[in-house]
């Protein structure tokens, strides 16, 4: 018989292509089935951590390493266990083999907790030689222990507490203070455990003189004038941080450095050096951007921070979208040795929205201070305005006002909140003996309320509410009343389209009333899906308001410049949908 060569090599080339794809084939993971039997409450906790569990579709895993795995599983339980204070579990393992499959069974009994019976804090050093300072940190610490007679004694809040303890004295005027015995003395026949932790203070320190390094351009009182350390004064982390915070929240420096050193001449005196990187003077800037509510917009800006080489910051904008076009000019002192930051500014701008136009010029002296989560303002404002109002008969008025707002920021990141609140409350009126059309009342208050129900999920609830005092509208500028609808209040409404019937326009009316209810799922850290409802509306009479709803679905995404936002709602009263597109949630 005869060979033929051709058919020889693709036969041959065949069984090598097979031979190769075979090999090539990834091999199969062993097959294992997991019972666990442990209450509920431990079980999350063993099957998110335990190797048996990470090691299922492994292909590199074999019958020796599984039955390695297995032998080891019991010792990684009761490891586990002892993290959440049971130390005496029982643990009874089971492995066969079952039409080729392994079955692997772990029965878990934890047993009692162990609780905590008694807690020992102690400090020795500086601050043990002021027996009424002792005693009051003593007692605070203790009030501030977490893990109280009775409690689980759980590992990551034993580890947490004495963080805490000796934090507690860091931050305070004893900066070199350590730990030099801590222990948990468990009693297995009892569950419980004896608590003892003793820290040493080490020395008292204070504050020493402040030095300022990098400015070529601006004047050291800039930097003075934000200072909250006295020298003398005892060592606080809390003040070198407020320190920081001031000079990084004001517009001239790139960026800040405090520190301390040590003093050769005095062991517990601790000077401060304080290093920065100055801004450019002068800034033009331009911006550009796009929303649902003002459409197209763009600004054009001019900032000198020190003019006249006399401290004071100018700044000037101009700024025009689809509903408005400004003018605007502020001059602005440093902030004092009170923390007061004082300005006076004027404004030219004129607004078209929903058939109203609005001319109007305005001055302003302004005084604001900001401590610690609280930002207070005082505003004296004097303006003049020409209303034309479609289908109706315009006004010319003017009012000179004085307006007080008072902020309280409570939130885990100011840019981009995810746990905490804001509350927002505003007063202010005119009165007609005082340059004003009209006497009026006005109070306003928002609030904000940033919850996170899961890791994935959170909940943020908005509300608002406004009231103008005075017998009608008639000489009340345009900017005292309320209108509302658009992407940061009722969604669903075009911008501002929730308010006052007047002639073919819509106005601002006495009384405002909005509510907020969104839910989001995150889908990645930065990336989630909202859902949401809406409600509220802008009135001049009590006696015919009604709300009006707006829900709807969106896109959230944690932008580098804060929350952004792209929502489909269905505004219910007008039974029509709307798209809306906004940067930013706090105020």
């Amino acid at each position: 018989m005869r060979i033929n060569p051709t058919m020889a090599r693709l036969a041959l080339t065949g069984s090598l292509w097979l031979a190769l794809s075979v090999g090539a084939m990834p091999a199969a993971a062993l097959e294992y089935r997991i019972a666990l039997d442990a209450p509920d409450s431990i079980k999350p906790l063993l099957i998110k951590y335990l190797d048996i569990y990470r090691w299922r579709d492994n292909p590199a895993l074999d019958d020796a390493q599984l039955r390695r795995l297995y032998r080891l599983t019991p010792d990684s339980i009761k490891t586990l266990l002892a993290t959440e204070g049971y130390y005496s579990p029982t643990v009874t393992p089971n492995i066969q083999q079952q039409d080729g499959i392994w079955q692997l069974q772990f029965k878990v009994e934890p047993g009692e907790p162990v609780r905590v019976a008694r807690t020992m804090l102690s400090a020795q050093g500086a601050i043990s030689e002021d027996a009424q300072q002792y005693q009051a940190w003593l007692k605070a610490q203790y009030a501030a222990w977490p893990l109280k007679n009775g409690d689980i004694f759980r590992q990551d809040t034993w580890e947490m507490a004495k963080r805490d303890v000796l934090t507690s004295l860091i931050i305070a005027k004893y900066p070199q203070a350590h730990m030099l015995a801590s222990a948990a003395v468990i009693n297995p026949d009892t569950h419980s455990t004896v608590i003892n932790v003793v820290l040493d203070s080490g020395l008292a320190y204070h504050f020493g003189p402040t030095t300022i390094n990098g400015l070529q351009r601006y004047p050291a009182s800039i930097v003075e004038r934000l200072n909250p350390i006295t020298p003398g004064d005892p060592y606080s982390q809390a003040k070198l941080l407020e320190f920081q915070s001031r000079l990084q929240s004001r517009p001239y420096f790139k960026s800040v450095n405090i520190a301390t050193v040590a003093d050769a001449t005095d062991p517990t005196m601790l000077p401060v050096k304080v290093s920065v990187v100055e801004l450019q003077r002068q800034k033009l800037g331009i911006g550009v951007g796009i929303s649902t509510d003002s459409g197209p917009r763009g600004q054009l800006e001019y900032q000198n921070l020190n003019s006249l080489d006399s401290n004071l910051r100018f700044n000037g904008a101009f700024k025009i979208d689809t509903h408005l076009r400004s003018l605007s000019g502020q001059i602005e002192r440093p902030r004092d040795e009170l923390g007061y930051i004082d300005s006076i500014s004027a404004t030219t701008k004129r607004t078209d929205i929903e058939g109203e136009i609005t001319s109007q010029s305005a001055t302003a002296i302004k005084r604001t201070r900001t401590k610690d989560r609280i930002e207070t303002s005082l505003i004296a404002q004097y303006l003049v305005e020409h209303q034309s109002i479609s289908g109706a008969v315009g006004d010319n008025l003017q009012a000179l006002t004085l307006n007080y707002i008072w902020t309280y920021r409570n939130v885990d990141n100011l840019l981009s909140p995810s746990r905490g609140y804001l509350f927002r409350t505003e007063i202010g009126g005119a009165s007609q003996a005082l340059l004003s059309d009209q006497d009026f009342i006005r109070s306003r208050s928002q609030a904000i309320y940033f919850y996170p129900i899961t890791q994935h999920d959170s909940l943020t609830l908005r509300g608002e509410l406004g009231i103008v005092f005075a017998s009608d509208t008639h000489g009340i500028p345009s900017d005292m009343l309320f209108r509302t609808g658009g992407d940061t209040t009722v969604r669903g409404y075009a911008y501002q389209s929730l308010g006052v019937a007047q002639g073919d326009a819509i106005v601002g009316g006495r009384y405002l009333a909005t509510g907020s209810v969104e839910y989001t799922h995150w889908l990645a850290p930065k990336w989630g899906a909202a859902l949401f409802y809406d409600r509220g509306n802008a009135t001049d009479t009590l006696q015919n308001f009604h709300t009006v709803a707006g829900y709807g679905v969106g896109a959230r995404w944690r932008s580098p410049l804060g929350p952004l936002s792209l929502d489909v709602a269905y505004g219910e009263a007008i039974s029509a949908y709307r798209i809306h597109f906004s940067l930013g949630s706090a105020f």
